[in-house]
């Protein structure tokens, strides 16, 4: 029997859209206001009551999130801006965008979160943001990170952290979510910026707007604002975020009951997932693996499994290069041996076993029918 035989394909991320959302485009459409209107006042409220900040700024995307609040905070040409060195491009991006210089801190191998030692090494006097990313939905410990640079300001990029992510969890002044497809919970496209810092929330909703005061452009600003489909959207998926983490941790629990006795396979932490989301699920092969992250995913895709190779290290990257100031060993081991494996609140029990059948066979040697 060939491996295909054996199931579908297994996405490896499906947006849980129903019908409660689909009566919320129709009803936005039905309205004729299409952007910028009620439903984004109101998804910022609700965003508000859910997550304990004083203050919640809808844009169209996370990196716009970023961008915006590293202008709010007035981030330019000769500022130093430190992201990790194992994270989506849009971290390092958003602080070149802005005119700032990227630095690259190293990651913790346990968790892949920033490494607050790594910060306080590449830290200097023209460090004024850092931002800790909490990688794959896992908290980092920020306030170890801001201790490591106490004269920098906390940019909380939580792209993958709604719903864990709070104002009693957050040390930052600004944290930014993301709304994209592959996120817990989605507008499609989407973005949110949360802060406790009113004059901060002023200034956002006036960048975002192309710099619109009450009565006159202020400043240069940009068009970032959230459309009222995105926001409509965004209010369904908002409720039904907790179920969606509870369920993502419970399809985490099968992939730990599968897969951990596998010496040669490092799983995510999962000490305690009251501070996990897992936005995605990320393994790693190890020095001493029977086969290679390459082989893995060839493994999986032959059998109708979606996988990836995890992320580039930022300064593997063409525009980069020079961001790295010391070694960067940590980053540079997970991005050759990471693989992002299905991770959804659409998956079955006997989807994810079939993926830890598929994983187990490189090491029994027979095949998907062991």
């Amino acid at each position: 029997m060939s491996p295909k035989a054996s199931g579908s394909a297994i996405r490896l991320s499906v947006p849980s859209i129903g019908l409660e959302e689909e009566q919320a485009v129709l009803r936005v459409l039905r309205s004729g206001r299409l952007v910028q209107g009620p439903e984004v006042e109101a998804f910022e409220a609700e965003f508000v009551e859910a997550t304990g900040f004083e203050h919640a700024v809808a844009v169209s995307s996370g990196t716009a999130a970023l961008l915006l609040s590293l202008r709010a905070l007035s981030v330019g040409p000769g500022d130093e801006v430190l992201v990790p060195a194992y994270t989506f491009i849009a971290t390092a991006n958003a602080a070149r965008l802005a005119g700032a210089t990227v630095v690259l801190a190293d990651v913790l191998p346990d968790t892949l979160n920033l490494d607050p030692e790594s910060v306080a090494a590449v830290t200097s006097s023209g460090t004024t943001v850092v931002i800790p990313v909490h990688q794959f939905g896992l908290l980092a410990d920020v306030p170890a990170i801001s201790a490591a640079a106490p004269r920098a300001s906390i940019l909380e990029d939580a792209a993958c952290a709604a719903g864990i992510c709070t104002a009693q969890r957050s040390a930052g002044r600004l944290t930014c979510f993301s709304f994209h497809s592959r996120k817990a919970m989605t507008t499609g496209e989407g973005g949110m910026i949360t802060t406790s810092d009113s004059e901060l929330a002023r200034r956002l909703r006036r960048l975002r707007q192309h710099g619109m005061g009450e009565e006159e452009v202020e400043e240069a600003g940009y068009n970032f604002r959230m459309s009222e489909l995105a926001a409509a959207i965004g209010r369904v998926q908002l409720r039904r975020l907790p179920g969606f983490i509870e369920k993502r941790r419970q399809v985490a629990g099968w992939y730990a009951e599968g897969l951990r006795d596998l010496d040669w396979l490092i799983l995510p932490d999962s000490s305690d997932t009251s501070w996990h989301a897992f936005q995605s699920y990320v393994v790693r092969t190890t020095s001493g693996a029977p086969v290679t992250r390459e082989q893995l995913i060839e493994q999986l895709r032959s059998a109708a499994i979606e996988c990836q190779p995890g992320v580039r290290p930022v300064h593997q990257h063409k525009p980069y290069g020079e961001s790295a100031k010391t070694p960067l060993p940590v980053s540079e081991e997970a991005g050759n041996t990471s693989v992002f494996l299905p991770m959804h609140a659409e998956l079955k029990r006997e989807d994810v076993k079939r993926v830890c059948r598929s994983i187990r066979s490189l090491t029994l040697g027979s095949g998907l029918d062991t």
